[in-house]
């Protein structure tokens, strides 16, 4: 018996132009990643809370409450991360006021100063220079007064000194010069007096006024001009 073949709108046509769907390979799909540990431990917690729930009879929106929190404690690691850059800003100004204090306090005892009329200790100070003979005295001094570096010299007598000088014993009789003026003026006048004194390593020692006389502190304060 021969085959009749089907004609061209029969279902059996159809059959072979449309293969069936189910007879095609499904493509293959990608596994999974593997869940991080955090969340395989979230997951055991809550199926332990769901099996505790249906053995104790607590309803869903408790169970569901209990996740939550689970879920919170897992992203606890990630929020105390997040806070270390406030950390690191909280070091740094820390840092920046702890080396800005010197300067902070410095401007603070000048306001308050200004405001007071009260001395800041240390603002003035005495310098030392001894000179060989009062001659040589009496023209430092001058040229001191005339640069406005100090607003008074005292030339104290003849004092007998006694030094070491290239390994041995010196002894001379000096003028000493006692020089009050600025603090900020100490290393101009230093330079000064070494430009122009006789000696090869001229003495000059100053130290600060830490208190005295409002109205003789005050005095040299007009005396000398701070540049």
């Amino acid at each position: 018996m021969s085959r009749v073949p089907a004609p061209p709108g029969s279902s059996s046509s159809r059959r072979e132009e449309f293969p069936c769907p189910l007879q095609t390979p499904l493509p293959a799909q990608p596994a999974p990643p593997p869940p991080a540990p955090a969340a395989l431990w979230a997951g055991a917690e809550a199926e332990q809370v769901e099996g505790r729930a249906g053995s104790t009879g607590l309803g869903p929106g408790a169970c569901r409450m209990k996740m939550d929190w689970l879920t919170q404690r897992c992203q606890l690691p990630a929020a105390q991360s997040c806070s270390r850059p406030g950390c690191f800003t909280l070091l740094l100004v820390i840092t920046l006021s702890l080396l800005m204090y010197p300067v902070l306090k410095s401007l603070g005892l000048q306001l308050h100063s200004a405001v007071t009329g009260s001395y800041i200790s240390g603002t003035h100070s005495i310098a030392f220079i001894n000179c060989p003979n009062e001659q040589v005295a009496k023209d430092i001094a001058r040229a001191i007064m005339d640069k406005k570096l100090a607003a008074c010299v005292n030339i104290l007598p003849k004092a007998s000194s006694m030094y070491f000088w290239k390994g041995e014993i010196e002894e001379a009789t000096e003028i000493l010069l006692l020089v009050k003026t600025r603090t900020s003026k100490i290393r101009e006048l230093s330079d000064y007096i070494r430009s122009m004194h006789p000696f090869e390593i001229p003495e000059f020692i100053s130290l600060p006024i830490d208190q005295g006389n409002p109205l003789y502190l005050k005095w040299i304060e007009e005396g000398v001009p701070d540049d």
